[in-house]
């Protein structure tokens, strides 16, 4: 279904009341999250409205042969609609305080493909743009770059399946722009609600080999009185 490292960082983030309500940074003890650290990291929006790291994890800056904190999300992953996309969708749910997840698979400097899994969750941050900061975590692969060779702009990923995660709210087809509505399109892409409490559940018991697919729900069943219910 969905990564160990996924699945910890949704389980922490629901623990600290995500889901109900987007955390409190102030809240997030890393050390809850050792094993996984490496593989994380931290988007904010800059003032002139461009996404930027503000943390990477060391496994991620080993892969890319670059250092990424303070750099955009746009110069990480240039010349890419797939990168273009997500981006787009990152600023809506800092807007929306939503987490999102990206499914998919992905090149580094390399023809074999990987599976991609990609979580963005949302910490409030008085400190950040708007107030809100993704914190997030990429499913871990091999780097394969121990040299720290730079691979800046050799990212190539494709996008399979999206999930918006309300806390409460969520990210909604209506606070999509138009090109986003056609990358959607052209990439045959649904935006799916997760369901937060079920992903849980199964990993609580163990249970990932019985799904295949990351349990979701239509953006129509999201009751636009309740935001955060699921009908």
């Amino acid at each position: 279904m969905l990564s160990p490292e996924i699945c910890q960082l949704l389980a922490y983030w629901c623990s600290l009341g995500g889901g109900n309500k987007a955390p409190e940074r102030s809240a997030l003890d890393l050390r809850h999250l050792t094993s996984i650290l490496p593989w994380m990291f931290i988007l904010e929006m800059s003032p002139d409205g461009s996404l930027r790291y503000r943390l990477a994890g060391s496994s991620l800056e080993e892969a890319m042969g670059h250092g990424m904190a303070g750099e955009t999300f746009g110069e990480v992953f240039a010349n890419s609609q797939h990168a273009a996309l997500m981006e787009e969708l990152y600023a809506v749910a800092l807007v929306q305080s939503s987490g999102i997840l990206r499914t998919g698979s992905f090149k580094l400097h390399s023809e074999v493909a990987l599976d991609m899994e990609v979580l963005a969750l949302p910490f409030l941050d008085a400190r950040a743009m708007g107030s809100t900061i993704l914190v997030g975590v990429i499913r871990p692969f091999e780097t394969k770059n121990r040299a720290f060779v730079d691979k800046w702009g050799e990212f190539d990923q494709q996008l399979e399946k999206l999930f918006t995660i309300p806390s409460p709210r969520a990210v909604t087809l209506s606070n999509l722009s138009a090109r986003v509505h056609t990358l959607l399109a052209e990439f045959e892409i649904e935006l799916r609600v997760m369901d937060l409490a079920k992903v849980i559940e199964i990993d609580g018991r163990g249970l990932h080999d019985r799904y295949k697919e990351v349990p979701s729900f239509s953006l129509e069943t999201l009751n636009p009185d309740q935001p955060s219910s699921l009908n």
